[in-house]
């Protein structure tokens, strides 16, 4: 079996979607003929910060420069087709992967990465081999979007060999209790909602992992002072951090279509405060505090309770059911159906 996964950033950035793809590949190496294909640098001009008609038509920089990086690989591609083709990037990348399917005997892969809104129900209206949902949620949504559609719910994983309570941890310098939060510089991210909801709590410090915008900066060190830290690190060193604080929140908008940093979270034993929504509920189970973010009070109030570390929520037994071992297996019994 000959599959070929697209992913521009991979090698570039280390989010959720590059992380599947790295933790897939090394899963299923053995027994499929598996090929990353990768982007060689990020476009220079960064993303738009709020979607505008240039980025529904896939018009941006980066939409663009995805676009010739397809139409490249699939050129490649066309002596020697694939089996599978999953392309990750959404827009261009799909548009054409469909194209070059159409014209061979390979079949379309979709996974919902971007979650519930406009790239799914672009990849649900082309009519893919298969849709892959990443939660059961997600999964309704999509019905009610192609009702047709061939749609599998397959939830992302985690790999609890690495990211478990035992070994280094990160020196970040903060005054514990450590609160941590991992997310990229986007709005729905909310992590200003973190900030203030910290800010409440006397003694906590808040780390904040990955590139964050000036004011975001600003906000933080306004309201917190020497009690916050952004910091970035490699993949290959996430674990210590997780093992250097108390407890990790991440308040972003029930539309984000997954949250991995929430189940390494888990691996690591670390009690988990996130937003109330399906998504979430699905991946944290009892296991962790699910709160409305937006009500600082409430936010608060249950930062401060998982700091406790209460008994009952068992956060690494939670995180076992998503091993990649069994995620990846479930791949590979689809890409088994859709050939044979």
């Amino acid at each position: 079996m000959k599959i070929a996964i697209l992913s521009f950033y991979s090698g570039l950035v280390s989010r959720g979607v590059e992380t599947f793809v790295h933790e897939l590949t090394q899963a299923l190496q053995k027994k499929v003929n598996l090929k990353v294909y990768q982007a060689d640098t990020i476009p220079q001009k960064p993303k738009p910060k709020t979607p505008n008609l240039f980025t529904y038509l896939y018009l941006d920089n980066h939409s663009l420069k995805i676009k010739s990086f397809t139409q490249k690989i699939l050129k490649q591609l066309q002596s020697n087709p694939p089996d599978i083709l999953l392309p990750l990037n959404n827009g261009w990348m799909t548009f054409l992967s469909k194209r070059f399917c159409s014209k061979h005997k390979t079949k379309l892969v979709l996974a919902g990465f971007s979650g519930i809104g406009w790239d799914d129900k672009v990849n649900l209206w082309l009519k893919p081999d298969a849709f892959v949902a990443c939660t059961r949620s997600q999964a309704n949504w999509a019905k009610t979007i192609n009702p047709q559609a061939n749609i599998t719910a397959i939830n992302i994983g985690v790999n609890p060999d690495k990211f478990k309570p035992q070994g280094k941890k990160y020196s970040h310098g903060l005054k514990s209790p450590v609160v941590l939060a991992i997310a990229g510089p986007e709005p729905y991210k909310r992590i200003k909602l973190a900030i203030k909801a910290v800010s409440q709590l006397n003694n906590a410090s808040l780390l904040v992992v990955g590139s964050q915008p000036q004011k975001i900066l600003k906000l933080g060190q306004n309201l917190l002072g020497s009690r916050f830290k952004n910091i970035s690190v490699n993949y290959q060193d996430l674990d210590s951090v997780y093992r250097s604080v108390d407890i990790f929140t991440l308040p972003s908008e029930s539309h984000e279509a997954y949250g991995i940093t929430i189940l390494e979270a888990l691996a690591t034993n670390l009690p988990v405060v996130v937003n109330h929504d399906p998504i979430r509920q699905e991946l944290v189970g009892q296991a962790g505090i699910l709160v409305d973010p937006s009500n600082l009070d409430q936010y608060a109030k249950a930062l401060k309770t998982a700091l406790t570390k209460p008994p009952h929520l068992k956060p690494r037994q939670q995180a076992l059911k998503f091993s990649w071992e069994k995620i990846a297996h479930q791949h590979f019994k689809l890409w088994q159906s859709l050939i044979n």
